[in-house]
């Protein structure tokens, strides 16, 4: 047999800190800070007054650190990672580009390629959330932050649908005039609260309003029966073990 490698301790202390930080991306750390800093970008600092005075440039900065956070959940899955990579680089790049030279062109390739990088995340999540496993704290968090990412995705959706098609939404004046207006309305019409301030009038609007509705709704129901039936297999599986 093959005497086993005898490694020095140098190279003992750097392969536990390769292992240490490729351990750390799929980490309950990692998902933490990716829902902190959707909830600080999308509502802490915007309520401080963070973003009023150069929105775009707050909008661009937030996604950006969004996107390479949400990447890093997918370290260890490789396609993901690949998947991933991908398209929030190339978002990101779009979007840096478009704030430069700010062309009706590539405003629209900027949102539509935000908004395609923000589904591959939502993607990314839910691998994370429903694989196989205990119900921990860590799926919680994954599952709270594809809710909040739903929600800016739809915006972004509201916005290029708005800049497309002219007057596809009626509302009150001097709303719709930022990107937090349509965070505002993705976020309401999610949770169906629905006050009635932003209406839809153009088809393709108001199927995406039914559309945002149904997957709020729809994504509750789902991943708590999903969690709750995770968690009734793993006691079983622990009572299993026990009994033997």
């Amino acid at each position: 047999m093959p005497e086993p490698e005898t490694l020095r301790p140098h190279q003992v202390v750097r392969r536990k800190a390769q292992a240490f930080i490729a351990e750390s991306w799929q980490s309950q750390t990692n998902l933490a800070f990716f829902l902190a800093l959707q909830i600080m970008l999308g509502l802490i600092l915007p309520s401080l007054g963070f973003g009023k005075s150069d929105e775009q440039l707050y909008g661009d900065i937030g996604l950006s650190l969004m996107l390479i956070s949400g990447v890093a959940i997918a370290w260890g899955r490789r396609w993901l990672f690949l998947l991933a990579g991908f398209f929030c680089s190339a978002a990101i790049a779009i979007r840096w580009i478009a704030f430069f030279t700010p062309t009706p062109k590539l405003l629209v390739w900027s949102a539509g390629w935000s908004l395609a990088a923000i589904a591959v995340l939502v993607l990314v999540l839910l691998a994370e959330v429903f694989r196989p496993g205990p119900v921990t704290s860590m799926r919680l968090q994954g599952a709270i932050a594809v809710y909040l990412l739903f929600g800016a995705g739809w915006a972004h959706a509201y916005h290029l649908t708005a800049f497309l098609i002219p007057g596809s939404f009626q509302s009150p004046p001097g709303s719709l005039a930022t990107v937090a207006d349509w965070f505002y309305y993705s976020f309401v019409t999610l949770t169906t609260l629905g006050y009635g301030d932003i209406t839809p009038v153009h088809q393709v609007a108001r199927t995406l309003a039914v559309a945002e509705a149904l997957t709020g709704q729809l994504y509750l129901a789902i991943t708590i029966a999903r969690l709750v039936a995770m968690e009734v297999v793993s006691w079983q599986s622990k009572a299993n073990n026990n009994s033997e």
